[in-house]
């Protein structure tokens, strides 16, 4: 089973947005399968290769627009209303564990939002690139909806299960500016990442022409804005290195991908032409080239000291991309906060704009090879260790699994259910089902919907119709006993759908896997269980003369060789007796159909043998009662059907001490100690009667049915 997950973004890859980059490769390792539901862009998706670095599955579905522009009010209701036309469609067919919403677009939060007030038990986790109402930069720029924006935030960190920031000081500056007490234990840390698999080894050729030129490259790659963010420190800086070494003029030159801004389009003015360059725009892939090709990378982080604010909230994902490079790093931003800290810790520079010396003795410092990060710290940021947080952002350990349990006959799965309620990882829903192929179908399908996994008792109809209804995120496994080879249900099943099929001996589970061709690594054996230690209680007196057999129905099980068993050892001693347990047919409706009609006088010559002989008194009846119980009377169990698939009764005698008797059925062998199984009732009556005073069960070989270490190695399965 595959983990599914919806993701709600307004823009992802292969379009072009460093936020939804950022988005895609902190998830693209989880081994998820992802729903993706976006807008379609006009522009070129020129990033597509960025799916060929990804584990994880992405299953896009593009939205037409009216328009692409995120504030725009008709355009986030198209957007919301079909994101939830869509959501609708796919949970038909998809079980989704949890739903992520990713901003700065907040129609995305808005969609989710709508989703979780229709499906409340679905898990929403809202990821946050950037504040919104706390934003330092809404006083430099008058972003339209603000105020809309700024309330929509505030009800998703409320309603959502979980928020996920890139860093903690975005996360205090987030908490102590809203107007009403968030819970900062939904706050969840996932920070941008790398993936050095996506960075192009450079050629011996091209270090080779790098040195020749011997040419210093800085580059800065990546977006500047209008305000705080601008080019103008780098230019000053380069501007005072060569006036304190004029002899570097040409030896080094400050290149720009992506942003052309007036400080770069200025260089004149600072007598920087024939150093400073713009670049162009590249994709993403590009850019992790560009970086690759650098000496030492310039990282532009916005100053907000004017406004009040300490420390910088923010962690730019281009300094991730830089990581990746393992390049230096020269940082101007402010002089605390997350990009100091990170540098503080990975190596690099940080210096503040104002800094304009320390800017320069910085970039000397990077020429003259001083200046270099710590490939080691650097590693804690790769795609390999966020793939591990997103998984846990994406998982609620306090949600219990729902482990539903379909079948018309769960006697057998009592140890099963048993165990699952036990734990604290799972909550246990039964569909019981009326007969091999009648069940209410409407309470089926509104458990199948609750579901997380499901557990079918027999491969009967249950199986069918579960393996056909099954949604993908779901995982089916299903216990296969005997009576599957004579119905043929699991011809009617879809078996891409299965996940697991538990045999409970290895003679079935190879007949069923060449039977009906299932996939031999989806199929497990696994015995059935009993509870060794209720069972394990002392023998009552004249226990090794008692016969015990349980169940007789239906005439497979051969009442007919008990009773020549019995009657030759009763004639043998008059202790004999033989207890048989359980329902008689007459108490099944079923049995008094026209179909069994010659069943039904096949018991009737039993039971007139019984009275013809005389014996009322040593073949005894018994119906229901304590199990363990009725065997402290019982020494001997008898297995003597026409063919078993693991025949319980003989486990659960072994457990209570008694001595197994085993009429060979196919399989019999690959279950129980061949010592007890016997090719003939004449070979049966010799090993009883000559054993009667010492013959002990090996309580060793019992434990291979112990209940407790059995349903535990099934619920690894779930």
């Amino acid at each position: 089973m595959t983990k599914k997950v919806l993701i709600i973004s307004w823009h992802f890859p292969p379009y072009k947005s460093s936020s939804a980059f950022n988005l895609f490769k902190r998830l693209k390792d989880t081994g998820y399968e992802y729903d993706v539901l976006q807008i379609r862009r006009d522009d070129k998706p020129d990033n597509e290769a960025m799916f060929r670095f990804a584990s994880s599955c992405f299953n896009r579905y593009e939205i037409d627009m009216p328009s692409e522009d995120a504030r725009n009010a008709d355009a986030r209701d198209h957007y919301v209303n079909k994101v939830i036309e869509l959501y609708n469609v796919l949970k038909q067919k998809n079980h989704y564990s949890a739903m992520i919403s990713h901003s700065h677009e907040i129609a995305s939060h808005m969609a989710a939002m709508a989703i979780k007030k229709s499906s409340p038990e679905l898990r929403w986790v809202a990821s946050f690139g950037d504040p919104i109402a706390a934003n330092p930069f809404n006083d430099s720029y008058q972003f339209p909806m603000l105020e809309e924006d700024s309330q929509t935030e505030a009800q998703v960190l409320q309603q959502a299960d979980r928020i996920i920031v890139t860093n903690i000081y975005q996360q205090d500056l987030v908490i102590v500016t809203q107007a009403q007490q968030v819970d900062r234990e939904k706050f969840f840390v996932l920070p941008h990442c790398f993936d050095e698999r996506m960075y192009p080894s450079l050629s011996n050729q091209e270090n080779y022409n790098n040195r020749l030129n011997n040419v210093f490259r800085f580059m800065h790659v990546g977006m500047l804005y209008k305000f705080k963010r601008t080019a103008e420190p780098f230019m000053l800086g380069a501007q005072r290195l060569l006036q304190k070494h004029p002899e570097l003029r040409g030896c080094f030159t400050l290149e720009f991908y992506g942003a052309n801004d007036r400080y770069i389009q200025a260089a004149a003015d600072y007598g920087l032409v024939d150093t400073v360059s713009f670049k162009g725009t590249v994709s993403y892939l590009e850019s992790l080239k560009v970086m690759s090709e650098a000496d030492c990378l310039l990282l532009r982080d916005a100053d907000f000291s004017d406004q009040g604010i300490k420390d910088t909230p923010f962690y730019p994902g281009k300094l991730a991309d830089y990581m990746g490079a393992k390049k230096p790093i020269l940082a101007v931003t402010m002089a605390h906060g997350c990009v100091p800290d990170m540098l503080n810790e990975i190596g690099g520079a940080s210096l503040t704009e104002d800094d304009i010396d320390g800017i320069t003795d910085a970039m000397y410092d990077a020429m003259q090879g001083y200046l270099s990060i710590n490939v080691d710290k650097v590693e804690y940021y790769s795609h390999i260790n966020t793939a591990k947080l997103a998984k846990q952002a994406l998982t609620f350990i306090q949600d219990k699994k729902k482990v539903l349990i379909a079948g018309h006959d769960l006697k057998f799965a009592k140890f099963i259910i048993e165990a699952l309620e036990s734990s604290d990882d799972f909550e246990v829903l039964i569909d019981k089902w009326e007969s091999h192929s009648k069940h209410d179908e409407k309470q089926s399908i509104e458990l199948l919907n609750q579901a997380d996994i499901i557990f079918c008792e027999w491969g009967l109809g249950n199986l069918v119709w579960y393996s056909n209804h099954k949604k993908q995120g779901q995982k089916l496994i299903t216990r296969i006993h005997a009576q599957e080879l004579k119905t043929r249900h699991l011809d009617q099943c879809n078996h891409d759908n299965i996940d697991n099929y538990i045999f409970v001996s290895p003679y079935f589970y190879e007949l069923m896997i060449a039977e009906f061709e299932l996939e031999r690594k989806k199929c497990k054996m696994v015995f059935n269980m009993v509870d060794t230690e209720l069972l394990d209680k002392p023998k009552l007196p004249n226990s090794k003369f008692h016969l015990g057999m349980i169940g007789d129905v239906p005439q497979s099980k051969r009442l007919d060789r008990a009773l020549d068993i019995f009657e030759q050892l009763y004639q043998k001693d008059k202790r004999y007796k033989l207890f048989i347990k359980g329902k008689r047919p007459e108490e099944y409706p079923w049995m008094h159909s026209k179909a069994k009609a010659e069943e039904m006088a096949y018991y009737q010559q039993q039971y007139q043998r019984i009275k013809d002989n005389g014996w009322d008194k040593s073949v005894v009846f018994e119906g229901h009662g304590p199990i363990d119980e009725w065997l402290q009377n019982i020494g001997w169990i008898l297995s003597v059907s026409d063919n078993e698939s693991f025949h319980l009764s003989v486990a659960e005698g072994m457990a209570s001490g008694a001595v197994p008797v085993i009429l060979k059925w196919p399989g019999a062998e690959t279950i129980y100690p061949e010592d007890c199984i016997f090719d003939s009732v004449s070979e049966t009556i010799r090993f009883i009667y000559s054993n009667y005073s010492h013959v002990k069960t090996n309580k060793k070989y019992v434990l291979n049915f112990d209940s407790s270490n059995i349903s535990n190695n099934i619920l690894n399965f779930f």
